[in-house]
């Protein structure tokens, strides 16, 4: 899993607490008393902050983590294919607002480059966001299978970059993905 939920989006220090809601236990109490969790009051928030950080003081719940560490990804690079349909690359750059397709079968190659809108950018993170691509396992790997589709998803962040990969066996979301990866490239990805 990619997103830390209890990682300060604001500041990024992992010094942080969960927030309690509701009327406190005499364990929770001295919990909170000894600095392990932070209590937020007797009513429930629906939507409110879960977390909050010790050094700025920041809070925030799981929706803005997940916000936060999408905000984070620059780019991305993404190939899949097999030795008979041949190789599919793509490489996604956020900051430059640049796409690249390729497909290379028997030794021949066919590229596009593109340029994307601001808004086409945006579009393309929340439509990770729903293929909940941060989340995905790093490795998806069928033993049994020799040769076939073998892929990789090369997540370009802020800091480290998140690598994901394949060997005839996909995420869930992999059908939806390629989908998506064809409307911005305007081209097939398998």
């Amino acid at each position: 899993m990619a997103i830390n939920y209890k990682q300060c989006p604001k500041c990024g220090s992992k010094n942080t607490l969960k927030i309690f809601y509701g009327m406190p236990t005499r364990e929770v109490f001295l919990k909170a008393e000894a600095g392990g969790i932070k209590l937020g009051g007797c009513s429930i928030i629906v939507g409110g902050p879960e977390y909050y950080c010790k050094d700025c003081e920041s809070e925030w719940n799981k929706e803005q983590a997940v916000d936060a560490a999408y905000d984070k990804i620059k780019g991305l690079k993404a190939s899949v294919g097999g030795y008979f349909e041949g190789y599919y690359n793509v490489d996604i750059n956020l900051s430059t607002l640049q796409v690249s397709w390729s497909h290379l079968v028997g030794g021949e190659e066919d590229t596009i480059e593109r340029k994307l809108r601001s808004t086409t950018a945006k579009k393309f993170i929340e439509e990770l966001k729903l293929v909940n691509l941060l989340n995905w396992k790093a490795k998806y790997l069928e033993p049994d299978v020799l040769d076939g589709t073998q892929w990789s998803v090369e997540i370009i962040r802020d800091g480290r970059n998140i690598i994901k990969h394949g060997s005839n066996k996909f995420p869930n979301e992999w059908g939806t993905f390629c989908k998506i990866i064809r409307r911005i490239t305007g081209k097939s990805f398998l």
